[in-house]
Parts: C-alpha cells; sequence; structure tokens
C-alpha cells in the first residue's frame, strides 16, 4: 500500500518534530516512531478507524505515545492519503482546512 501526504500533513508533521525536537531531541524521535507505527497500522487496516462525521471517505486515527491524530482516505484500491496531523485539541473537522 502507498502512503502519500498532502503538503498540509508534510508541514503539521515538520513542526510537530520541531517541537518535540526543542524539548528534547529523543522525544523527536520517539515521535517519528510513533508515526511509523501508526503509519503501519492503517496499512494494515485502512477502515479500522472510525469516520469524521461530515467529511465522507475521511478517517481518524490517533497515536499512541502522542496527543495527536492522522485524518486520512483511502483514494486508490492500493493508496493512502494523509490529510492531517492535527494535536489532538482539533476535534472539529473544521481544523482540517488549514
Amino acid at each position: 500500500m502507498k502512503i502519500v501526504l498532502t503538503p498540509q500533513a508534510v508541514t503539521d508533521l515538520e513542526k510537530a518534530v520541531d517541537y518535540y525536537r526543542d524539548i528534547d531531541h529523543e522525544l523527536s524521535a520517539r515521535f517519528l516512531d510513533d508515526i511509523d507505527a501508526v503509519i503501519a497500522r492503517i496499512i494494515a487496516f485502512p477502515k479500522g478507524s472510525p469516520p469524521v462525521e461530515g467529511f465522507e471517505d475521511l478517517r481518524r486515527t490517533r497515536m499512541r505515545q502522542f496527543p495527536y491524530g492522522l485524518f486520512y482516505q483511502q483514494t486508490q484500491i492500493s493508496e493512502l492519503l494523509v490529510v492531517r496531523v492535527l494535536h489532538s485539541r482539533h476535534h472539529h473537522p473544521d481544523a482540517l482546512e488549514g
């Protein structure tokens, strides 16, 4: 399965990694490890996360060790698009718009 990140998702990740790196370099590495684990989980179970209310085909999965969620959709049988990577304080889907 191919994973594609939108430019906004890349920016979200860069900001989060920078934030954690400013605190502790090891913390930013753990954040990236958690991202890898989440991506592996959505590859294995693309429909395993609940749909986001009001957004057709969009799902949200939460990271296990950090307060972030990945918003994604399956765009093709073999492709997942990560739309945003947002802090959990962004519970409302309006945060997806940037």
